[in-house]
């Protein structure tokens, strides 16, 4: 199913909704902000007095980027939002896929089919923090990027403004067409049968590159959450959800360099480096890295369904990653060591890893759980 909105007239009395629920709540933010009024965050964002619709030519806006310095390009999903300053370089695009490597900096990748519309949102209401940004969106509404302006001299913002235009002029019709989100299911198991698990496990241990894993999936038909509890010994083990924090901890401690990737429908965005500051704000653990390395997460791990630590063969040996998920089964992050292609894992990355796995596997807790509750019992008999 699929609905159209105008694009001729603001729709004020959604707007207004929203700054009323924001008044009560200051940090519900568009995205939030959405969900609660139920509607897509593109028809929000629509909605909003200070935007403007550039049409779905979004390769022709993503490769001018590299002219303006210094941006900030926001990916966020459900429960974590990844936040990363720096230069666009080395991007390439395809119809299909894209990618801009430069690892430490915007380190990016691009499935270019679900990139659909664009919005200019320039909010210059408060003259000492004027907001310039172009945001990116799929064909249900759903935000896949936010890229904000952060070189302010009047000569860059002429030009971004100049970009916007050209982008504005191209677009010709009254309504945009979106089409209609499925509602949000509860994940559930997929068992294999026999044959298939077999091919899992054997296809498993073959793999020579984690990008293999994809495509084996894709083959087999089964999502990766459910893939995790049939693969070959010793290659996962489900953790508590307690093992994330740690896990940052860890490597923050012993300055342990680590890729931290969140992604969404449309993109994948990288930060490779260490860690320096975690603060935790009720149900969100964030790093916030800005003066470190222009880097911050915002991660609800309260909320997470299931973590993992994950083991995959390569040509350079094992490659382990912890990743977690939401309850409908999607990926929401994954941690690896940081890595160069054709050198084996961080020996420091193996050993946070053997830790976070001791400590926080749940067959462990499990353990320890049934060794305290006979511990009290034993002590209940010498007393009685």
């Amino acid at each position: 199913m699929s609905y159209a909105l105008s694009l001729t007239e603001k729709n004020t009395a959604l707007w207004q909704a929203y700054q009323d629920k924001k008044s009560q709540t200051p940090m519900l933010f568009p995205t939030e902000g959405a969900a609660v009024l139920g509607v897509s965050e593109l028809e929000l964002m629509l909605a909003a007095p200070h935007s403007q619709y550039m049409g779905g030519e979004c390769k022709v806006v993503l490769q001018q980027f590299e002219n303006f310095g210094e941006v900030e390009s926001i990916v966020r999903n459900a429960l974590a939002v990844h936040e990363k300053t720096a230069a666009y370089h080395n991007l390439k695009l395809g119809d299909k896929m894209g990618l801009a490597l430069n690892v430490g900096g915007l380190d990016l990748r691009f499935f270019m089919g679900r990139w659909q519309h664009m919005l200019a949102v320039t909010d210059i209401s408060r003259s000492d923090k004027p907001s310039y940004s172009i945001q990116f969106y799929d064909e249900q509404g759903a935000a896949i990027d936010k890229v904000y302006l952060r070189n302010l001299s009047a000569e860059i913002i002429s030009r971004w403004q100049d970009m916007i235009q050209q982008q504005v002029e191209t677009v010709s019709q009254d309504v945009l067409t979106l089409v209609e989100k499925e509602p949000d299911t509860e994940w559930q198991y997929k068992q294999l049968s026999d044959d298939k698990r077999d091919e899992l496990q054997r296809r498993w241990r073959k793999m020579t590159d984690v990008h293999q894993f994809y495509y084996l999936l894709s083959k087999l038909e089964i999502d990766r959450a459910s893939s995790y509890r049939q693969a070959p010994e010793q290659m996962t083990r489900q953790l508590s959800v307690d093992a994330v924090v740690a896990t940052f901890e860890q490597a923050r401690d012993i300055e342990c360099p680590i890729m931290i990737f969140v992604g969404n429908s449309g993109m994948v965005q990288i930060q490779t480096g260490t860690v320096k500051t975690l603060k935790r704000m009720g149900d969100w653990i964030n790093i916030l890295d800005k003066a470190h390395n222009n880097f911050t997460l915002h991660l609800k791990d309260t909320a997470l369904a299931q973590v993992w630590c994950v083991k995959r063969p390569t040509a350079d040996g094992i490659v382990t990653c912890i990743e977690g998920f939401d309850h409908q089964g999607v990926s929401i992050f994954s941690i690896f060591g940081q890595r160069i292609e054709g050198t084996p894992e961080l020996q420091a990355w193996q050993d946070i890893t053997a830790k976070i796995v001791a400590e926080y596997s749940l067959e462990a807790s499990k353990l320890q759980t049934n060794a305290e509750t006979s511990a009290g019992t034993n002590a209940e008999k010498e007393l009685a």
